[in-house]
Parts: C-alpha cells; sequence; structure tokens
C-alpha cells in the first residue's frame, strides 16, 4: 500500500484534485438515502468532502489515519473538525453518524470487507454508507506512469493485488458483494464518471511530493534518475495537451451504498 505519511500538501495540490470529481455523486447518494444531517467522512485526505458537505448544510467532520493529511484539512478548513483515526478500528462510538463516506479509501486498506464493516458499525440505523473504488484494476494515468519510466530506464511496479480471501470485483456488481459479505443491507452500486483535467505542472506536485506509487518510485532515485523522469513526464504530457496546455483523462469510479443491518 502506498505511503501517505508525510504527502498531505503534495496530494492536496494533485491527485486530491482527481478525487474530487466523485464528491458531488457520493453527497447526493448521501442525501438521497438519509433524512439525517449528520455526516463522517472516512479517509478525508485534505477535507474535501467535509467542506462540501458543510456547504450542502451537513453537519460533518473528518478523521484520517495520516496526521500530514488533517493537518493539511485543518490548514485548508480551519474551523472544521478533522481527527486522526485509522481503519479498520476507528475508535468512535456505534451509530455516530447518518452518513459515513470513504471517498476512494477502501481501495487502500488490507480488508475492504472489514473496514466497510467498521463503517457501517459507526453509521446510524436508517443512515447510509457510501463509498467509491475505482472501476478496474488499471489507473487511467498508468500509461503516462509507464511512458515515464520506460523512458527513464526503470521497470515497471507489478501490479498490486490482494490475497484471493480479501479481493473482489472492480466493477459495480463486485463492490456490491463486496458490501453485502461486509454485512450492508440494501446495497446499491453504479459507476460515475468524469473527466480529470490538469496542468503537467499540476499533477507533477504530487510525483515530487512521494504521492502514490509512481511518487514513491520518484522518491527512490538518484538527483540523475529524477531528472530523467521529470523530462520524459514533460514530454509525455507535453504531447497529450490540449487547448490551454491541460490534459483531460476520463475516469471512471464505483459508487456503491448500503445500510447497517
Amino acid at each position: 500500500m502506498a505511503d501517505w505519511s508525510d504527502v498531505g500538501e503534495a496530494y492536496a495540490a494533485s491527485f486530491a484534485v482527481l478525487c474530487a470529481g466523485s464528491v458531488d455523486a457520493v453527497l447526493d447518494e448521501a442525501a438521497a438515502r438519509t433524512g439525517g444531517r449528520v455526516l463522517l467522512d472516512v479517509g478525508t485526505g485534505p477535507g474535501t468532502v467535509v467542506a462540501a458537505a458543510v456547504a450542502r448544510g451537513w453537519d460533518a467532520a473528518g478523521v484520517d489515519a495520516a496526521e500530514s493529511m488533517i493537518a493539511t484539512a485543518r490548514s485548508r478548513h480551519p474551523g472544521l473538525p478533522f481527527f486522526v483515526r485509522a481503519l479498520p478500528r476507528l475508535g468512535l462510538e456505534d451509530e455516530t453518524a447518518d452518513a459515513v463516506t470513504a471517498n476512494f479509501v477502501l481501495n487502500h486498506v488490507p480488508d475492504a470487507r472489514e473496514s466497510a464493516g467498521e463503517l457501517a458499525r459507526v453509521a446510524k440505523p436508517g443512515g447510509v454508507v457510501v463509498a467509491t473504488i475505482w472501476h478496474g484494476v488499471v489507473s487511467p494515468l498508468r500509461p503516462i506512469w509507464d511512458a515515464v519510466l520506460d523512458a527513464a530506464g526503470l521497470d515497471r511496479p507489478a501490479d498490486k493485488t490482494l490475497p484471493p480471501d480479501k479481493d473482489f470485483g472492480r466493477d459495480a456488481d463486485g463492490v456490491a458483494a463486496m458490501f453485502r459479505d461486509a454485512g450492508l443491507a440494501d446495497v446499491r452500486a453504479r459507476i460515475v464518471a468524469w473527466d480529470f483535467a490538469f496542468t503537467p505542472d499540476e499533477l507533477w506536485i504530487g510525483v515530487e511530493g512521494g504521492v502514490a506509487t509512481v511518487g514513491g518510485i520518484y522518491r527512490a532515485q538518484d538527483a540523475a534518475t529524477r531528472g530523467r523522469m521529470a523530462a520524459a513526464y514533460r514530454r509525455v504530457t507535453d504531447e497529450l495537451a490540449g487547448s490551454g496546455g491541460r490534459v483531460t483523462v476520463p475516469h471512471r469510479a464505483v459508487l456503491v451504498s448500503g445500510r447497517p443491518s
């Protein structure tokens, strides 16, 4: 799993913009499935879901396992409540929130079913758990990173896989089944899609900051190899850039929701 221990600001300026593409859909689902107004966002990162929920009138708080993420969330959203808590044991009381959200979190834990069960534990009766997980096993950004690594003379990382007893399908049916296995009821799953548009400089902030697999690879290199990676990235993204110098990459995710049973 990726190391998120000190990448809060770099993540907020880069890959968090990608993950924000599903936030409206997550909050729409939460509002449609519960009449309550207390929301807990788990794996909140820089607090994007919490800030958007508060703007919609929710009483919202966020938790994250990484102190750097919580520090970034507090800095970017002063006055909103953020705390360090980690799945699969959040250390919160049962039935804490009407809606419990996890935007691109369950794809980062060793046991998604166990963690989904924990999300359900802290949801109130009649409440809802809403999560997103990337559709498919290969990121749409992967061709960019593969081209960069090839040009820099570095091996491509092996695909990350879970043990068979912990794995699940990364389509709507597979994610819904994982939620049901975790004990959630009235489960619904669908695909949400959006275009991630970024300037090369914006996304490179995340790589330089050590975010995700490619960021970890970059940090592990010497200065000369980092320079080759940066030059290759610039060449690849310049070829992909459209008007305004922005690169646009379509993304898809599974949005799943269910009720505590």
